[in-house]
């Protein structure tokens, strides 16, 4: 007696399995948000609408909508990625790592690398100037950046010392950083390679973690 023939799905037979299915899925996701993330940095928030985005892309309103509901959404997803470049470059640097003075100068160095780049400064530039019309703009930038941030930090001088010292320094150091941050942004002398230098190690110093 012969076996029964299986049957094969209609995306099976086309070529298109569930796995290529996800990642068409997921590169289109990815293009959605390459092209948001100019528009927005280009424009700025409030300019951009899910029909410039959609014509840019050169398909049809539905296929963005499929992928974001809403521009806040949409914006979500563009700080998520822009974000995630410099979360796995701190996990490499401070995951699984014993808390020493040099790690935490080379975090200082990759903090001010990372957040002096061009993207980033215009990114920090449009929320800030638009976060007023739109406060959801600042609470999902602070909670998909500094708040994941300062949490690695604090897990990071957990390695060395208690809770409540660790989260006292994690909000010292990051406050610091990001004010510092702001001064570079608007005297680029500050942000000459030997001046970020200089400020990590009076930072430091003034931590008296050593």
């Amino acid at each position: 007696m012969n076996a029964p023939t299986p049957q094969r799905t209609g995306s099976e037979e086309n070529g298109c399995t569930p796995g290529k299915r996800e990642r068409n899925r997921v590169e289109r996701r990815a293009a959605i948000v390459a092209v948001a993330q100019r528009l927005f940095l280009e424009q700025g928030y409030a300019a951009t609408t899910m029909s410039a985005v959609a014509e840019a892309l050169g398909g049809s309103k539905a296929t963005l909508w499929a992928h974001f509901s809403s521009k806040e959404a949409l914006f979500a997803g563009v700080a998520d990625s822009m974000v995630g470049g410099f979360a796995e470059s701190m996990d490499e640097l401070l995951g699984g790592q014993r808390f020493s003075i040099r790690g935490l100068r080379e975090f200082c160095l990759r903090f001010f690398e990372k957040l002096l780049s061009a993207e980033s400064t215009t990114l920090f530039r449009m929320i800030i100037a638009e976060s007023g019309r739109f406060p959801e703009l600042g609470e999902l930038f602070f909670a998909r950046g500094p708040e994941q941030t300062a949490a690695r930090l604090e897990r990071y001088f957990a390695g060395a010392f208690g809770p409540d010292e660790a989260r006292r320094l994690a909000k010292v150091t990051l406050s610091a950083l990001v004010g510092f941050r702001v001064q570079a942004m608007m005297q680029p002398s500050q942000a000459h390679p030997h001046a970020l230098e200089a400020f990590a190690d009076d930072l430091i110093e003034s931590l008296r973690v050593g």
